[in-house]
């Protein structure tokens, strides 16, 4: 059977309770609200009253900062935590914080609305307070400390589907919201019943009396109207402004989300209060309202009334993290005792003492955490090796695809080139023989042909013709006018055919004109007037 002592510290008040575990089922062995002045004093009698010197003690932190980030989800482990201690170091610049007096700790979230990133909840306390309650408790075995408003989640038997909101109303309010079973936000309100507190405390001047009569005021909807016995609510008109201030202030925190909220619990010290539950669905209409209470606890086999659990469910909720529901990621604890082992010597090993020894509670303890993390490593191993397989694969398709590219651009570029040289090579030698027949223009205009122009004239053009140029047909339309048709597979040949017959003067007053054709050759019309 393991047991385990929940601590809940709030300003001058303590809420503990101690829990047995036998097998699958929980029982609260111990349980009280006190009042102290001393808290060290006060937590070594409630240790000793309970029996809980050698069993683990859990409990929260105090006055906590929580802040929001978002982090690539590739990362690693440690990366990852580089990059929001980086986040919270500007953000502590930026609000004037001293991070050297902060300890931290986070948690990842996923995020629906970029698979990429990460978010982060990164929760803060005060160093110097919590070395203090480190301190109280190092003679025993402390086992985690961690914020109750996600140790609170730890009251609900969660299925999953639907989204749920825990408001715990304590002299600080908070409200954590869980949407498709995970911790997506921790809103901490302005208004809370601290101020409550200390208005009653100044006329009561009790502590005790204080925290009592809150379990003696009944409300009856949003007005908060009166039982006929006035000393029951004596003190409604102090309570139902704040209670009024919060159920606001949370309608508007709970609407933020896009997601629908199926379910509200209330605890604290708030839940005592008779109809809380009640005033709280008149303002969340669509949104079923109720007082949280332990999944284990079986309300018709109470010999204790339920309320008296409800007040103590941040203590049974801290006790439950010792027993099977401990989040190490938001532990402020140093590691726990019961992590470590006893080194085992050549003198003590005796294997078949091992063996046959019976195992106690601790070490029953032990060899689960040992089992836990040795699975934890190979599952995790596992993972990460099919993980860095796929990157390494990604990425050399990334380079193959990259040098192709690289490749494929390359060739243009020296293609681009020769016709760029191709180009500038044709267009000088236009230019050459256009210069030189221009000035002879006007004489050969009135020339007759002679008898021997013809002949000549097929003699040269059959002397620098290129090889790949047809000539399909050249005619005399006219006078000295000459008609030639060309065909080539390249166009470049064309022109330097066009070229020849200027730079040889085999044509004047030369013109080309290109043509389609159905086939993949080129077309070329050149018309000139014999010299």
């Amino acid at each position: 059977m393991l047991s385990c002592l929940g601590v809940y510290v709030d300003k001058n008040l303590i809420k503990y309770a101690k829990l047995k575990k036998v097998k699958e089922s929980f029982k609260v062995e111990a349980f009280n609200v006190e009042v102290f002045d001393d808290l060290e004093a006060s937590l070594k009698k409630i240790i000793n009253e309970t029996g809980s010197t050698k069993c683990p003690i859990c409990m929260n932190i105090s006055n906590e900062l929580y802040n929001y980030f978002e982090v690539f989800s590739m990362l690693e482990k440690k990366d990852i935590t580089k990059s929001l201690n980086i986040e919270f170091e500007m953000l502590c610049d930026e609000k004037g914080y001293d991070k050297k007096s902060l300890e931290s700790r986070y948690i990842l979230m996923e995020n629906p609305e970029n698979f990429e990133k990460y978010k982060s909840m990164y929760i803060s306390t005060n160093k110097n307070e919590l070395d203090q309650k480190i301190n109280m408790l190092s003679n025993y075995k402390l086992y985690s400390m961690t914020p109750v408003s996600t140790s609170l989640t730890n009251l609900i038997n969660y299925d999953g589907i639907e989204n749920v909101a825990i408001i715990n109303i304590e002299n600080e309010t908070q409200i954590t919201t869980i949407i498709d079973g995970q911790i997506r936000r921790v809103n901490v309100l302005n208004k809370n019943l601290e101020e409550v507190v200390q208005k009653i405390n100044s006329v009561e001047l009790s502590w005790k009396k204080t925290y009592d009569i809150f379990k003696n005021i009944t409300i009856y909807g949003r007005e908060g109207v009166q039982s006929l016995d006035k000393d029951e609510n004596e003190y409604l008109d102090v309570v139902m402004p704040v209670l009024y201030k919060i159920a606001t202030e949370t309608k508007k925190i709970l609407g933020s989300f896009k997601e629908k909220i199926n379910k509200v619990y209330i605890t604290g010290m708030g839940a005592t209060i008779n109809n809380i539950d009640l005033y709280f669905q008149d303002f969340l209409k669509n949104t079923k309202c109720e007082i949280l209470r332990p999944f284990f606890i079986d309300t018709t086999s109470l010999k204790v009334a339920t309320k008296e659990y409800i007040e103590v469910n941040s203590a049974i909720a801290l006790a439950l993290e010792g027993l099977g529901f401990y989040n190490k990621e938001l532990n402020f604890a140093p590691v726990s005792k019961l992590d470590n082992l006893e080194n085992i010597t050549k003198e003590n090993f005796d294997l078949k003492k091992i063996f046959t020894a019976p195992i106690n509670v601790e070490e029953k303890t032990i060899i689960r955490v040992i089992v836990a993390f040795v699975m934890a490593i190979f599952i995790f191993s596992i993972f990460g090796a099919n993980l860095i397989d796929r990157l390494n694969e990604q990425k050399n398709t990334i380079n193959r695809k990259l040098a192709e590219t690289t490749a494929q651009i390359t060739n243009m570029e020296t293609e681009l080139s020769q016709i760029e040289s191709h180009t500038n090579a044709y267009a000088a030698m236009i230019n050459g023989a256009t210069s030189q027949t221009q000035s002879k223009l006007l004489n050969q205009s009135s020339r007759v042909i002679s008898k021997d122009a013809i002949p000549n004239f097929l003699s040269k053009i059959m002397y620098i013709i290129p090889t790949n140029v047809q000539v399909l047909s050249i005619k005399n339309t006219e006078s000295k006018h000459i008609k030639i048709e060309a065909v080539s597979e390249k166009y470049e040949s064309l022109i330097y055919f066009v070229a020849y017959i200027k730079e040889d003067g085999i044509l004047q007053n030369i013109q080309s004109t290109d043509e389609e054709t159905n086939t993949s050759n080129f077309k070329i019309i050149i018309e000139g007037d014999l010299p």
